[in-house]
Formats: structure tokens, C-alpha cells, sequence
């Protein structure tokens, strides 16, 4: 394993042109697990260490055609398959357990929270997100502050990867200049966590060895400010019009465009507000659950 973690550092460093003396790079631990083969895997965990951390990032979010050389360079030298390279490790600073929820199905499940109907936030719904879990991120200090800050904005929702979680917790959401309604680079968010969970926006996976099924969204605030009808467009999934995607909503209100403030912003982070990691875990495939069962007639799935 030590062989690994040395010639795993080297290909690293020298893809991105940095100076294995200045431990600016560092892989913290390798842990070795086993795959639903039963399979040996290496799971590296690594810091890259500021400036380098801006370069490392951008390309893993933008670049495919050279991370998929750094693949090819490391299964190589390490002569195993590398599968997956993802970017975001945090630590527990980020997170607030206080606020961590587990949302019901019904009233009365034991350890969770439940309502049935709506609570309102800044003049829009909010329901309860049945079935997920939220992991609370440390925005504010306190409650006080959080609500101060924040109280009055809505609640929406931003479908995502693994990979791509540590750097939405750093930099906030990152804007896309392709797409549906798109007049200016824009971040694409939903009141509808069921519309956020389909597989174009939120990446199904199974932890190796679990059987689980994992789906992740962002839960997050937004100014209302921001929000207006112009904004505010049909869903862009179905094939059949005629289906209803989540009952709590219409299908014309399900996707919110949200420009940035300047076109040459890459992130919004002062009127989005991320500030909960929404976890789906099911034992059967996340398309057989009965929320999602306007998949079947969606576009992008199976």
C-alpha cells in the first residue's frame, strides 16, 4: 500500500506541475475495501494545498479530456483501474449535526421529523422532503443568525454529484452557460426535491460492499430578490406532458433559472445559499420508489 500512496503522489504532482518537497499535495490515507466482486479497492484520500487548489479543481470540474490523461497515466503506473477520481474532501468544520434531519414518510416514524401540508417560507411552500436525510451545513453560528440572515428566503433544491460537493461547499453553485432558458450563465434550482432527484440532475450510486442505492441534493436558500415570473419556467423531462411529476406543484413551475449578477461570475453565492446535503439511501433501485414513478416517461432515463 506504501508503493501505492508514493507512486500515486508522484503522477499526481507531476500532472499538475507541483513540487512533491513543498507538501503542498499530500495524500492523507489509502484505505483498502472490497467491491460487490468481492474485489480489492484502493480508496485514496488526498489535500491539495493553495495555490494549486484552484487548478486541481477547475479541471476536474471542466477539463474531461485531461483528467481522463491523468486516469490513463495512473492506471499505468499503479496497474490498477482507476474508476473514479472525485473532488471534494471536508472535514466535519463544515458540518452543524445539530440541524441534521431525517424526514418521514408518515407522522409518528421513530427519530424523524414529519408535517403533512405546507410551512411557508418567504411566501412560498416548503414540504416536507419524505424519505431523505439532511446532513446540515455550518453556514451561521447560531439559529439567531441563520434566521437573520436568511429566515425569509425560499427553500429550493439543486440536484448534483459526489464529486462535486466539496467544491459547492467552498465556492456555492456553479453557473451553466448551456441549456434550456438560458439568455445569460445561470443556476438551474427547483422547489421540487423529486424533480431535482432525477438521474440528469442527481447521480445514483452504490457504496461497494452496501447494496445501497445513494442519491444526493443540495437544500438550499434562496434571496427572493431573485426570483420572479420571468424566471420561473416549465419542467424540460417529460416526454408525457400529461403526468404530474410531484403533486405538491405543477409541472409549469418546477424549474427556476437564476442569473448571476455579472456575466463573468462563475458561482452564485450571495443569493443561493447552500446549507443542507439532502441523502437519499434505498435498497432498491432509486426508479422503483414511488416518487419516481414519472421517470419511465422522461427523457434521459433508462
Amino acid at each position: 500500500m506504501s508503493t501505492i500512496k508514493k507512486e500515486f503522489c508522484s503522477q499526481i504532482c507531476d500532472h499538475y506541475q507541483i513540487d512533491q518537497s513543498s507538501n503542498k499535495f499530500e495524500v492523507i490515507k489509502v484505505v483498502q475495501e472490497n467491491d460487490n466482486n468481492n474485489r480489492n479497492i484502493f480508496v485514496v484520500h488526498t489535500l491539495v494545498h493553495p495555490p494549486h487548489a484552484e487548478t486541481v479543481t477547475k479541471e476536474l470540474m471542466t477539463n474531461d479530456t485531461r483528467s481522463y490523461c491523468l486516469v490513463q497515466k495512473l492506471e499505468s503506473t499503479l496497474k490498477h483501474a482507476v474508476r473514479l477520481i472525485t473532488l471534494g474532501h471536508f472535514g466535519m468544520e463544515v458540518m452543524n449535526p445539530k440541524w441534521n434531519r431525517i424526514y418521514g414518510h408518515v407522522l409518528g416514524e421513530p427519530g424523524s421529523t414529519f408535517w403533512s401540508g405546507t410551512i411557508d417560507r418567504g411566501g412560498k411552500p416548503y414540504f416536507c422532503p419524505k424519505g431523505w436525510k439532511r446532513y446540515s451545513l455550518k453556514v451561521a453560528d447560531n439559529e439567531a443568525e441563520f434566521d437573520r440572515l436568511w429566515g425569509t428566503w425560499h427553500i429550493v433544491y439543486h440536484g448534483t454529484k459526489g464529486e462535486f460537493v466539496g467544491a459547492i461547499i467552498q465556492s456555492g453553485l456553479k453557473v451553466s452557460t448551456s441549456g434550456c432558458y438560458l439568455k445569460r450563465p445561470s443556476v438551474y434550482v427547483s422547489p421540487s426535491i423529486e424533480y431535482c432527484a432525477h438521474p440528469r440532475y442527481s447521480r445514483i450510486w452504490q457504496k461497494p460492499g452496501s447494496g445501497k442505492y445513494h442519491q444526493l441534493v443540495f437544500q438550499c436558500r434562496i434571496n427572493p430578490r431573485v426570483v420572479s415570473n420571468e424566471n420561473v419556467h416549465p419542467e424540460t423531462l417529460l416526454r408525457d406532458k400529461t403526468v404530474l411529476i410531484d403533486p405538491n406543484f405543477t409541472n409549469k413551475e418546477l424549474e427556476w433559472v437564476i442569473p448571476s449578477a455579472n456575466r463573468e461570475d462563475e458561482y452564485i453565492a450571495d443569493d443561493i445559499v447552500c446549507y443542507g446535503l439532502m441523502v437519499r439511501s434505498s435498497d432498491e433501485h432509486p426508479d422503483k420508489l414511488s416518487s419516481s414513478h414519472w421517470w419511465s416517461v422522461s427523457h434521459c432515463w433508462p
